[in-house]
């Protein structure tokens, strides 16, 4: 009887809005869960019979198809932890774990555990491209741990001074040692370290000796060096630079005097002092407009670096719009431990969805293609951001509105069935 199927065709409309609202109030109570997608019901309907000919089918209800993960962009907020990533685009972040195996996710407040390894809340390891020895970023994918050692002084062997010496100065005789201040016609002050991380300042004076030629000496207090006094200034390195008639440096010259740091450090320690570029000799190529010269004002230092440092300690990490992570340490140093990576598929929305704001892969999303941010459609990074959930309150709340309606007229229908059901029951009464 007609009767009977229109009830059964109605209790499929209360399963289908009974499952859709389930669908929708996962997405309202998910409406601040960080990285989370908001899901869509798919209904397709039933065909019950067919009398044989085009619009002569009656339908048998609808059932539940399937459910798609919206994969549209949450919007991004500022955060103040330095280890919240946010994706900017397409992709998503890697993490391992001891019995899911490789799982994805858009959630990347990340912290460091107490054994330096990035995770997520769960404590499932983030996946990054691990950094060599020399600071580049390798091809291994693998957890990413900071390590909580320091780093090795490093001694300085190369030091930089540019500067412009007047060249409206002067002839003036050789720098006396004990007064180096007063007897010198201008001063540079630079700082280096020994091989034990200690700083060292040392003070290069320059004295004109002709119209084309100046002499100059590196000097630090003797308490610095083997052998020094204290109070009274040694020479670790002299030398003197030439220049033409139009103020540009064509040779510089260095000799070592005494480069042996007190207190347990390398004796005769390389120590280079660069001034810039000489003018090539023929005289096609220029000087460096960074390199030392002698021009007609006021002499002036526009240059001063050195390659040595102290003995560091991690203090604060990085993570930049590329994925690149790196430790900041108390010496100034900063180094690349690795470089996040994310992954995108063909089909994100056939990813199947295993708790904790992850996904797993399927036959139906293809397999991940793995790779570095801001590469072959990947997005882009945002450090010290999350990214929000992409639920529209407001569009659920209607979609919850037509859903509660949907089951109410299914109910009446059901209602309405059984009324003509008694009307049968009624007419065999009546006889």
């Amino acid at each position: 009887m007609g009767v009977i199927t229109s009830m059964s065709t109605a209790i499929s409309g209360l399963e289908a809005n009974g499952q859709a609202l389930a669908i929708i109030s996962d997405n309202i109570v998910n409406a601040n869960t960080t990285g989370f997608k908001a899901s869509r019901g798919e209904f397709q309907s039933v065909l019950s019979q067919d009398y044989g000919g085009a619009g002569a089918e009656i339908g048998r209800g609808t059932s539940l198809d399937g459910v798609t993960s919206l994969f549209g962009q949450g919007s991004i907020s500022r955060t103040d932890r330095s280890t919240d990533v946010a994706i900017n685009g397409n992709g998503f972040f890697v993490l391992k774990g001891d019995n899911r195996g490789y799982t994805y996710t858009r959630d990347g407040s990340f912290r460091f555990d107490k054994d330096g390894w990035l995770t997520n809340l769960g404590g499932h390891k983030v996946q990054a491209y691990q950094a060599t020895a020399d600071g580049k970023v390798s091809a291994k994918l693998a957890d990413i741990r900071v390590p909580r050692n320091s780093i090795p002084a490093k001694s300085t062997s190369h030091v930089d001074i540019h500067v412009n010496l007047d060249a409206r100065t002067q002839v003036t005789g050789p720098l006396d040692m004990l007064r180096p201040d007063e007897t010198s016609n201008f001063t540079a002050s630079v700082q280096v370290f020994d091989s034990i991380g200690n700083a060292h300042p040392v003070g290069v004076y320059f004295n004109r000796k002709s119209n084309s030629e100046w002499e100059w000496s590196a000097l630090t207090d003797g308490s610095n060096l083997q052998g020094g006094k204290a109070g009274i200034p040694e020479a670790l390195a002299k030398g003197k630079l030439t220049f033409d008639e139009d103020g540009k440096m064509i040779e510089s010259e260095q000799s070592v005097e005494n480069t042996s740091f007190a207190n347990g450090a390398v004796a005769n320690q390389k120590l280079k002092f660069d001034f810039g570029e000489v003018l090539d000799p023929s005289g096609k190529t220029p000087a460096k407009a960074d390199g030392t010269s002698m021009y007609g004002s006021k002499s002036s230092l526009f240059r001063n670096g050195q390659d040595g440092w102290a003995a560091g300690y991690l203090t604060d990490t990085l993570i930049d719009e590329d994925g690149a992570i790196s430790g900041v340490y108390t010496n100034g140093q900063n180094r690349l431990l690795g470089q996040l990576a994310l992954a995108r598929f063909d089909a994100s929305e056939k990813l199947t969805k295993v708790g904790e704001n992850q996904f797993r892969e399927t036959v139906g999303s293809g397999q991940a293609f793995v790779g570095r941010p801001n590469e072959n459609g990947r997005g882009t990074v945002a450090t010290r951001s999350l990214e929000a959930s992409n639920v529209d309150i407001a569009k659920e709340f209607v979609q919850m509105i037509k859903t509660q309606r949907g089951f109410q007229a299914s109910a009446k229908s059901i209602t309405t069935a059984n009324e003509m059901l008694d009307e049968v029951i009624n007419i065999r009464r009546g006889a």
